[in-house]
């Protein structure tokens, strides 16, 4: 089911249509907002260029964020892989103790 959620940017309202929940979009919106002002506070910028400044800021964390989730998959592929290798030798080294426990 589609949302309408009306929002407000750089003091403009717009109606958002979309799947996400009305707190999704409204956080969205504001997180544009936030970024829009954060980059036109005390500078003297057009609304097209603080909107793509905001964009390319926003881009840049969603990127940084990625990479930093694609390094901790990575991360956790190797110690998974190296859990699995410690517990082999675990139950290889418990199998050659019960044969020897067993041989006495």
């Amino acid at each position: 089911m589609k949302n309408r959620v009306l929002v407000t940017i750089a003091g403009e309202n717009y109606t958002i249509i979309s799947e996400d929940s009305e707190e999704y979009v409204k956080k969205a919106a504001e997180l544009v907002d936030s970024k829009i002002s954060e980059i036109s506070s005390g500078v003297p910028l057009s609304a097209l260029n603080a909107a793509v400044l905001a964009a390319l800021s926003i881009a840049d964390d969603s990127l940084k964020a990625s990479t930093a989730a694609d390094n901790m998959r990575t991360q956790m592929k190797s110690y998974l892989d190296d859990a699995s290798r410690l517990r082999s030798e675990l139950n290889e080294a418990r199998r050659e103790l019960q044969r020897i426990k067993g041989g006495k």
